[in-house]
């Protein structure tokens, strides 16, 4: 899938020609919309960009990201990456969530969606598309998530959600439980740990287990050892919430959508190219996930030099990673990588061997004729 974009479109187009959100939504509307093909990229930090949740549409990133911190009288959600870019003007609600309820209302203005059906995405290439706005929470979880889920409320009525829901579909029989996909897919990270997302003290639904539309991010540098069930077919895994047994799963997609990690912690250097080890490293984290029912994705790619980050953009692509964080939403977009960055490599490291010879060499030359010259001076 790829972005049909204008060479320059990231850099100098203006979508939001005023700086309001309303404008931004009609140029996506009437502009890009038709246009753009979706692309597995996530817009890490996405809140930094010129034209937040905008810039990444436009690139085709199927992913955004926003941290949220709960306001001093506890009421709202402000979006910034540390306490000192917090403003009252600059909240999840107009940030995200009312922007994205006005498209989706556009996209489905020919009439409502039954618990059946999927209402139509962002795009119009490929409508099925779900948007995965990842929320990282930087207080306290368990005042900052119910308040989430609260405002989440005018895309949660008109089924705009991604949800794991019992339906009803006659009284006294019920569907089989399972996931009903939405145009956008809520996921929770940062301090959202497990055991705050699942403790019934501090739940923000009902009635977890029959209805929520918020999903957890879980840990990919854990998860062979916490989901072991795909290696014993025939075993029961341990309970939800027990320690890892032969036959585990703490992490299904009924409660977890991406299985998420650092790349600089978990895979390490590749300046020198993947070795082995990594690359096996990177193919079980994958295949682990897959079996989990969970997205792979890995974060804190190095971005410099860029030769470097396209080279690891490239081996995790062909790896099958399901998601790509991002920080250049545009070279992401075009996928016009650097094929050669291994053979760069090499050529500096003949390059940087060879000066170091003639180095090497030259200092010698001057040792042997400095002695030379002083052996010729000692003789009567």
């Amino acid at each position: 899938m790829g972005a049909i974009l204008p060479h320059d479109f990231i850099s100098n187009n203006v979508i939001m020609t005023d700086g309001k959100s309303i404008d931004g939504i009609s140029r996506w509307l009437e502009d890009f919309t038709h246009s753009v093909v979706p692309r597995n990229c996530h817009s890490h930090n996405d809140y930094w960009r010129p034209y937040p949740l905008f810039s990444a549409l436009a690139a085709g990133c199927v992913g955004v990201e926003a941290d949220i911190w709960l306001s001093d009288d506890g009421l709202d959600l402000l979006v910034g990456h540390d306490r000192g870019s917090l403003s009252s003007e600059r909240t999840l609600q107009k940030m995200y969530l009312d922007p994205l309820l006005k498209i989706l209302e556009h996209q489905n203005s020919q009439g409502s969606v039954t618990p059946f059906e999927q209402a139509r995405g962002v795009f119009d290439t490929i409508p099925d598309t779900s948007l995965i706005l990842l929320i990282d929470v930087k207080t306290n979880a368990t005042e900052t998530w119910p308040i989430l889920v609260k405002q989440l409320g005018s895309l949660r009525e008109k089924q705009y959600l991604t949800r794991f829901e019992h339906i009803e579909t006659s009284p006294g029989f019920v569907t089989k439980q399972g996931i009903w996909p939405g145009p956008v897919t809520v996921v929770g990270t940062g301090l959202l740990d497990r055991f705050t997302f699942l403790d019934p003290n501090h739940r923000s639904y009902d009635d977890y287990e029959t209805f929520h539309d918020t999903f957890i991010d879980a840990p990919l540098s854990t998860l062979l050892h916490d989901n072991t069930f795909w290696r014993y077919p025939l075993a029961d895994p341990a309970p939800i919430g027990q320690p890892a047994s032969n036959s585990s799963q703490l992490w299904c997609a009924d409660d977890a959508y991406y299985a998420s990690a650092s790349f600089k912690t978990t895979i390490g250097s590749v300046r020198t190219g993947f070795s082995q080890e990594q690359l096996q490293r990177v193919r079980a984290h994958v295949h682990v996930s897959r079996q989990s029912g969970l997205k792979s994705r890995y974060w804190d790619i190095p971005d410099w030099p860029i030769g470097y980050r396209d080279y690891i953009w490239k081996v995790l692509t062909e790896e099958n990673v399901d998601m790509l964080n991002v920080d250049d939403l545009e070279s992401a977009a075009r996928r016009g990588w650097t094929q050669g960055y291994l053979r760069d490599v090499l050529w500096m490291a003949l390059v940087s061997t060879y000066i170091f010879g003639c180095g090497i060499a030259i200092l010698f030359l001057f040792t042997r004729r400095s002695q030379y010259g002083s052996d010729t001076q000692t003789i009567p």
